[in-house]
Protein backbone atom coordinates (compact mmCIF):
# COMPACT_ATOMS: atom_id res chain seq x y z
CA UNK A 1 0.00 0.00 0.00
CA UNK A 2 2.05 2.86 -1.23
CA UNK A 3 0.70 6.35 -1.60
CA UNK A 4 0.70 8.33 -4.80
CA UNK A 5 0.72 11.91 -3.46
CA UNK A 6 3.28 13.16 -0.98
CA UNK A 7 0.60 14.82 1.14
CA UNK A 8 -3.06 14.17 1.75
CA UNK A 9 -5.70 16.04 -0.06
CA UNK A 10 -7.72 18.08 2.39
CA UNK A 11 -11.14 17.33 1.11
CA UNK A 12 -13.34 18.74 3.82
CA UNK A 13 -12.75 21.30 6.51
CA UNK A 14 -15.14 23.17 8.74
CA UNK A 15 -17.49 23.74 5.85
CA UNK A 16 -19.54 21.11 4.06
CA UNK A 17 -18.42 17.65 3.01
CA UNK A 18 -19.94 18.54 -0.39
CA UNK A 19 -16.67 20.32 -1.16
CA UNK A 20 -14.99 16.93 -0.82
CA UNK A 21 -13.81 14.98 -3.78
CA UNK A 22 -16.46 12.60 -5.22
CA UNK A 23 -14.25 9.92 -6.76
CA UNK A 24 -15.56 6.40 -7.06
CA UNK A 25 -12.70 4.51 -5.35
CA UNK A 26 -13.62 2.72 -2.12
CA UNK A 27 -12.89 4.79 0.96
CA UNK A 28 -11.51 3.34 4.17
CA UNK A 29 -12.23 5.70 7.05
CA UNK A 30 -9.68 5.72 9.86
CA UNK A 31 -11.50 6.69 13.05
CA UNK A 32 -10.86 6.69 16.78
CA UNK A 33 -10.22 8.81 19.81
CA UNK A 34 -7.82 11.74 19.69
CA UNK A 35 -4.18 10.67 19.79
CA UNK A 36 -4.90 6.96 19.30
CA UNK A 37 -2.53 6.91 16.32
CA UNK A 38 -4.76 7.36 13.25
CA UNK A 39 -2.38 9.50 11.21
CA UNK A 40 0.66 7.46 12.30
CA UNK A 41 -1.05 4.26 11.18
CA UNK A 42 -1.93 5.80 7.81
CA UNK A 43 1.69 6.82 7.34
CA UNK A 44 2.86 3.28 8.14
CA UNK A 45 0.31 1.72 5.77
CA UNK A 46 1.28 4.14 2.99
CA UNK A 47 5.00 3.61 3.56
CA UNK A 48 5.77 7.31 3.93
CA UNK A 49 5.01 10.38 5.99
CA UNK A 50 1.96 11.79 4.31
CA UNK A 51 -0.36 12.50 7.25
CA UNK A 52 0.51 15.12 9.82
CA UNK A 53 1.20 13.69 13.30
CA UNK A 54 1.95 15.14 16.70
CA UNK A 55 1.87 14.41 20.41
CA UNK A 56 -0.79 17.06 20.97
CA UNK A 57 -4.34 15.86 20.27
CA UNK A 58 -6.22 17.62 17.49
CA UNK A 59 -3.63 17.85 14.68
CA UNK A 60 -6.14 16.53 12.13
CA UNK A 61 -8.70 19.31 11.70
CA UNK A 62 -10.56 18.16 8.62
CA UNK A 63 -11.02 15.06 6.52
CA UNK A 64 -7.91 14.18 4.53
CA UNK A 65 -7.86 11.57 1.76
CA UNK A 66 -4.77 9.54 0.85
CA UNK A 67 -4.64 7.51 -2.35
CA UNK A 68 -3.08 4.08 -2.48
CA UNK A 69 -1.84 2.14 -5.48
CA UNK A 70 -4.35 -0.57 -4.63
CA UNK A 71 -7.38 1.34 -5.85
CA UNK A 72 -8.78 2.70 -2.58
CA UNK A 73 -8.25 5.76 -0.43
CA UNK A 74 -7.82 6.28 3.29
CA UNK A 75 -9.87 9.04 4.91
CA UNK A 76 -8.16 10.45 8.00
CA UNK A 77 -10.82 11.94 10.27
CA UNK A 78 -10.40 14.18 13.32
CA UNK A 79 -10.29 12.28 16.58
CA UNK A 80 -13.12 11.91 19.02
CA UNK A 81 -12.45 13.08 22.53
CA UNK A 82 -10.06 15.41 24.21
CA UNK A 83 -8.55 17.66 21.50
CA UNK A 84 -8.40 21.26 22.72
CA UNK A 85 -10.76 22.87 20.24
CA UNK A 86 -13.93 24.88 20.56
CA UNK A 87 -17.34 23.24 20.80
CA UNK A 88 -18.19 24.86 17.45
CA UNK A 89 -15.17 23.26 15.80
CA UNK A 90 -15.98 19.87 17.35
CA UNK A 91 -19.58 20.15 16.07
CA UNK A 92 -18.30 20.94 12.56
CA UNK A 93 -16.10 17.83 12.65
CA UNK A 94 -19.09 15.73 13.72
CA UNK A 95 -21.12 17.15 10.82
CA UNK A 96 -18.38 16.36 8.32
CA UNK A 97 -18.08 12.79 9.57
CA UNK A 98 -21.85 12.30 9.46
CA UNK A 99 -22.04 13.54 5.87
CA UNK A 100 -19.19 11.25 4.84
CA UNK A 101 -20.77 8.18 6.44
CA UNK A 102 -24.24 9.03 5.09
CA UNK A 103 -22.82 9.40 1.57
CA UNK A 104 -22.31 5.63 1.27
CA UNK A 105 -18.74 6.14 0.03
CA UNK A 106 -17.12 4.49 3.05
CA UNK A 107 -16.58 0.79 2.33
CA UNK A 108 -14.83 0.02 5.61
CA UNK A 109 -13.88 1.81 8.82
CA UNK A 110 -10.69 1.03 10.69
CA UNK A 111 -11.85 1.68 14.25
CA UNK A 112 -8.67 2.33 16.23
CA UNK A 113 -8.53 1.60 19.94
CA UNK A 114 -5.56 2.01 22.26
CA UNK A 115 -4.33 -1.47 23.11
CA UNK A 116 -3.68 -0.34 26.68
CA UNK A 117 -7.22 1.01 27.22
CA UNK A 118 -9.59 -1.80 26.22
CA UNK A 119 -12.91 -0.44 27.45
CA UNK A 120 -13.00 3.31 26.84
CA UNK A 121 -16.58 4.56 26.63
CA UNK A 122 -15.74 6.72 23.60
CA UNK A 123 -14.63 3.60 21.68
CA UNK A 124 -17.92 1.82 22.39
CA UNK A 125 -19.87 4.92 21.34
CA UNK A 126 -17.91 5.10 18.08
CA UNK A 127 -18.70 1.45 17.40
CA UNK A 128 -22.43 2.12 17.86
CA UNK A 129 -22.16 5.23 15.68
CA UNK A 130 -20.67 3.26 12.78
CA UNK A 131 -23.26 0.51 13.19
CA UNK A 132 -26.04 3.11 12.96
CA UNK A 133 -24.72 4.12 9.53
CA UNK A 134 -24.27 0.51 8.44
CA UNK A 135 -20.52 0.96 7.96
CA UNK A 136 -18.54 -2.29 8.35
CA UNK A 137 -15.73 -1.80 10.85
CA UNK A 138 -12.51 -3.53 11.75
CA UNK A 139 -11.16 -3.00 15.28
CA UNK A 140 -7.43 -2.22 15.28
CA UNK A 141 -5.52 -2.10 18.59
CA UNK A 142 -2.78 0.51 18.26
CA UNK A 143 0.39 1.13 20.29
CA UNK A 144 0.84 -2.63 20.70
CA UNK A 145 4.60 -2.13 21.09
CA UNK A 146 3.97 -0.34 24.39
CA UNK A 147 2.69 -3.53 25.99
CA UNK A 148 5.20 -5.97 27.46
CA UNK A 149 5.18 -9.44 25.93
CA UNK A 150 3.67 -10.88 29.12
CA UNK A 151 0.76 -8.39 29.04
CA UNK A 152 -0.30 -8.99 25.45
CA UNK A 153 -2.34 -12.19 25.80
CA UNK A 154 -4.50 -10.75 28.59
CA UNK A 155 -4.77 -7.37 26.83
CA UNK A 156 -5.92 -8.99 23.59
CA UNK A 157 -8.47 -11.09 25.45
CA UNK A 158 -9.91 -7.97 27.15
CA UNK A 159 -9.96 -6.08 23.83
CA UNK A 160 -11.77 -8.92 22.06
CA UNK A 161 -14.35 -9.17 24.85
CA UNK A 162 -15.26 -5.54 24.21
CA UNK A 163 -14.59 -5.08 20.48
CA UNK A 164 -14.78 -8.55 18.90
CA UNK A 165 -11.96 -9.56 16.57
CA UNK A 166 -9.03 -7.16 16.89
CA UNK A 167 -5.88 -6.71 14.81
CA UNK A 168 -3.07 -5.51 17.10
CA UNK A 169 -0.52 -3.20 15.43
CA UNK A 170 2.32 -0.83 16.12
CA UNK A 171 2.78 2.08 13.73
CA UNK A 172 6.17 2.68 15.36
CA UNK A 173 7.69 -0.80 14.95
CA UNK A 174 5.55 -2.10 12.07
CA UNK A 175 4.34 -5.07 14.09
CA UNK A 176 1.01 -6.38 12.77
CA UNK A 177 0.98 -4.09 9.72
CA UNK A 178 1.20 -6.91 7.16
CA UNK A 179 -1.66 -8.73 8.91
CA UNK A 180 -3.72 -5.54 8.83
CA UNK A 181 -3.02 -5.02 5.12
CA UNK A 182 -4.18 -8.59 4.39
CA UNK A 183 -7.33 -8.09 6.43
CA UNK A 184 -8.13 -4.81 4.64
CA UNK A 185 -7.75 -6.52 1.25
CA UNK A 186 -9.89 -9.46 2.40
CA UNK A 187 -12.66 -7.19 3.71
CA UNK A 188 -12.71 -5.05 0.56
CA UNK A 189 -12.88 -8.18 -1.60
CA UNK A 190 -15.83 -9.46 0.46
CA UNK A 191 -17.61 -6.13 0.06
CA UNK A 192 -17.07 -6.11 -3.71
CA UNK A 193 -18.54 -9.62 -4.09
Amino acid sequence: MRSKPARGERAATGRREAEADRRSEPVIAVVGRSNVGKSSLINRLLGRRAARVGKTPGKTRGIYFYETEEGFRFADLPGAGFARVSRTERDRWAGLAEELFRSGRVSLALRLVDGRVPAAAADRELSSYLEAFGVPALAVATKWDRLAAGERVAARRRLEEVHGAVVPVSARSGEGIDELRREIRRRLKEIEE
